[in-house]
């Protein structure tokens, strides 16, 4: 990201590591969790402009598979 810039997915994604530690994955957090990180991915991907491509790019793939997994756990 340009500069020292944080987009509010960075903060939730160390608050998930601090939570879970080295059991943080997809498949072990909340639903709630997943949703709000698949928000916060979507928001950075897609709609903030102080991302750089190549961020959008690999966080692109990171939302594409919280994408499956919310889809998966959700029962669809």
């Amino acid at each position: 990201m340009q500069d020292d810039y944080r987009p509010p997915l960075a903060d939730y994604w160390d608050a998930l590591e601090a939570r879970y530690g080295s059991g943080f994955s997809f498949e072990g957090i909340t639903i709630d969790e997943l949703r709000q990180l698949q928000a916060h991915l979507r928001e950075a991907v897609e709609r903030d402009p102080r991302v750089t491509q190549v961020e959008k790019a690999n966080l692109g793939m990171v939302l594409k598979h919280a994408d499956s997994v919310l889809q998966r756990r959700s029962g669809g």
